[in-house]
């Protein structure tokens, strides 16, 4: 099994379930990419048949609104990207879009997704994944509803310091739902 494939499913603490065959059909689904900057992984509004985990990069997802880029969320190395949207079988409502160029792995859930119901690890698996992005979606719809720009500023610089070192400000101002005027402003106190 590829080093790349083994970092991507002990990533996930359902590993320690998984058998040897187990992991090794799972790996038949995954392939290895090296993309530049810029690539558009996911359009808006088109479906698409693969998830990715970071290897190494940087990555950013948005939507139109009235012509302007809203972004909602980044990733960087060891996380998962794509549209859940995309796994149930429905166009994608975000595009995703690499900011550095990036090594990631496929992940080709429209050839899993049926596997799930034959094997009960498999299944597990892909709920692990799709568990951890319910917790992040939760903890950013808490976060952009109950707290106030300065509060999601500091959070955001404690949990995700190395984001303002990779982030251009205007992706992250846009992010945290402010201006790049506020957000300066924010950095300045």
């Amino acid at each position: 099994m590829n080093i790349l494939f083994k970092t991507f499913i002990n990533y996930f603490s359902i590993n320690q379930q998984l058998t040897e065959q187990t992991k090794a059909e799972i790996c038949t689904h995954l392939s290895v990419l090296n993309l530049d900057k810029k690539h558009i992984l996911i359009k808006e509004n088109q479906y698409h048949d693969f998830a990715y985990f970071v290897i190494k990069g940087a990555v950013r997802s948005y939507y139109l609104k009235d012509g302007i880029e809203v972004n909602t969320w980044f990733a960087m190395e060891n996380e998962m990207v794509g549209s859940l949207n995309n796994f149930k079988d429905k166009p994608s409502r975000e595009t995703i879009e690499l900011l550095e160029n990036s090594t990631l792995i496929a992940i080709n859930f429209k050839k899993i997704k049926p596997l799930m119901f034959t094997n009960i690890q498999i299944a597990n698996f892909v709920n692990a994944i799709i568990e951890d992005y319910a917790l992040f979606l939760e903890d950013k719809a808490f976060s952009s509803q109950m707290l106030s720009s300065m509060d999601r500023y500091v959070l955001l610089l404690d949990k995700e310091p190395k984001l303002f070192q990779r982030i251009p400000l205007t992706y992250i101002a846009s992010y945290l739902g402010i201006s790049r005027e506020t957000l300066s402003r924010l950095r300045a106190k």
